[in-house]
């Protein structure tokens, strides 16, 4: 799909669902993952009572931040979408919640041309931004673009979908008698090899990775289509209990189930200029 027909999916959806998990996520649970996983991860950089500024390139209706405010309320979060539907979302929930300005932004902007005077964070995230970029060298690019507003000793934490692991995970199924899944056509999954190479170009230390959604895959997309003449069902049951599990495991030890959940976060630090 061109770059133009992947908005125009965006923009239907922002459309459609508004305010709602849905705009951006067929998965409740998938997001509750997500959301548990960047803090996690936050934590573990920065604490939760420390001021740090976040930017989120692709925030959709804004669900990371609000989510993310929530756990770090010291902290202060812009959000940024190339949607403007979704952005209207974001600002609604926010006038809502009354929230200020010093805590919470929202700003349409597209990755690959972001504002010449946006500022440089502490820390900047993505959540399955990347991906709806059409090509590799595309991907890399806007890794760079990214980098350059991540300060020297910060931060960029992705979420992204990887093709390492959605094969592991199409292999089980094929394993367990079901067809290989193939990816949304507005999807393209990191080729983790030009990734990784990208990142260094952008003078980002690759930190570490964390597969926290592969329990809940595997149930999701494996075991619950084997009892369930092969359709995936995302409010099954075991889906909410693998996602419990999984919480509540990670908060222990990461990387308990193995690598066959489709999105990997990537910790990445920015290194000092030369």
């Amino acid at each position: 799909m061109d770059l133009q027909g992947i908005k125009d999916h965006w923009q239907t959806w922002a459309k459609e669902y508004g305010t709602d998990l849905r705009a951006t996520t067929k998965g409740v649970t998938a997001k509750a993952l997500e959301v548990d996983a960047l803090c996690r991860c936050i934590e573990s950089l920065y604490g939760a009572d420390a001021a740090m500024k976040v930017l989120e390139v692709g925030c959709g209706n804004g669900v990371n931040c609000f989510k993310l405010l929530e756990r770090f309320p010291k902290y202060s979060f812009t959000g940024l979408d190339f949607v403007p539907e979704m952005i209207e979302s974001a600002k609604s929930v926010k006038s809502e919640l009354d929230l200020p300005d010093e805590r919470i932004t929202f700003g349409v902007a597209n990755v690959m041309e972001l504002p010449t005077d946006l500022a440089v964070y502490d820390l900047v995230i993505t959540d399955r931004l990347l991906i709806n970029l059409n090509t590799t060298a595309l991907q890399v690019e806007a890794i760079g673009k990214l980098a350059k507003h991540v300060k020297p000793g910060g931060h960029m934490i992705m979420i992204e979908n990887s093709t390492t692991t959605y094969d592991r995970q199409n292999r089980a199924r094929v394993l367990a008698g079901l067809p290989a899944r193939t990816p949304y056509e507005f999807n393209l999954f990191f080729d983790e090899k030009e990734i990784i190479a990208g990142l260094a170009k952008a003078k980002l230390e690759l930190v570490d990775t964390e597969d926290f959604g592969s329990l809940h895959d595997l149930v999701l997309y494996v075991l619950v289509p084997m009892l369930n003449g092969g359709v995936v069902d995302y409010d099954h049951p075991l889906v909410k209990a693998a996602t419990d599990l999984s919480i509540a495991v990670s908060a222990e030890e990461k990387n308990s189930f193995g690598s066959y959940g489709q999105n990997r976060l990537y910790k990445c630090r920015k290194l000092a200029a030369d």
